[in-house]
């Protein structure tokens, strides 16, 4: 085997041991998350936290708080995700790579969406807010969307760099850019920390299904397509 297919293999394409296993952890988090934001709609115990992250919400960090969330709105995180799949093609030249890492992205966080309608839990109040954030934001807060991509991002580039030198540095940047989005979209008022922390649960369930899916049906379709060429 060549050192390039070695390469893919323990990166982006490289088999699951147990599909049927990943794919229950992800059925499992899911409903749960349901329960659990279900909960939460009822009873916002952790409405005192946004308000005291609020209070904070001050000269440079208030700046880079509405700034992390205005340039993570679902338009410029697609563009930016297509630009970053870009990359990742010409760098690993392959385009199957990067349409799984593209996939991974997008099938880990487009489904925040539907919770977000299915529960509909009311974004914090910002009555009494001493920075409310503008304009106000009228669809669901559970989970944090914004939270969910910058998660699925930083998952699909540890799975497109482990085995490498760079998944240490994959991991450490991953986390701190997620830590950094959860906490500055509760600074907005705009989500609880809940939102935030269901979002990277979420992201961590899904990833590994939305990996190995796109995987499994990229390798379907190339080698379907290479069967196909005149020999």
């Amino acid at each position: 085997m060549s050192t390039q297919a070695n390469r893919h293999r323990e990166g982006l394409l490289r088999p699951t041991a147990s599909p049927k296993r990943t794919n229950l952890l992800t059925v499992v988090a899911g409903l749960s998350l349901l329960t659990v934001g279900w909960a939460l709609r009822q009873n916002p115990i952790d409405a005192p936290v946004v308000k005291v992250l609020n209070d904070a919400h001050l000269g440079m960090w208030g700046q880079v708080a509405d700034f992390i969330y205005r340039a993570l709105e679902p338009p410029v995180a697609v563009a930016t995700t297509i630009l970053i799949t870009i990359v990742v093609a010409a760098v690993r030249r392959s385009i199957r790579i990067a349409i799984v890492f593209a996939g991974t992205v997008a099938l880990t966080w487009l489904p925040t969406a539907a919770f977000k309608v299915i529960l509909d839990r009311p974004r914090p109040s910002m009555s009494g807010f001493a920075h409310p954030f503008t304009p106000a934001q009228l669809d669901g807060s559970f989970p944090s969307g914004h939270t969910a991509y910058v998660a699925a991002l930083a998952i699909a580039f540890w799975f497109l760099l482990r085995g490498t030198r760079w998944s240490v540095l994959a991991v450490t940047l991953g986390s701190l850019a997620t830590i950094t989005t959860g906490v500055a979209v509760v600074s907005d008022g705009l989500h609880y920390p809940t939102d935030a922390a269901a979002s990277v649960l979420w992201a961590l369930a899904m990833a590994p299904t939305a990996r190995w899916a796109m995987a499994t049906l990229t390798g379907r379709w190339f080698a379907q397509r290479e069967r196909s060429l005149p020999s």
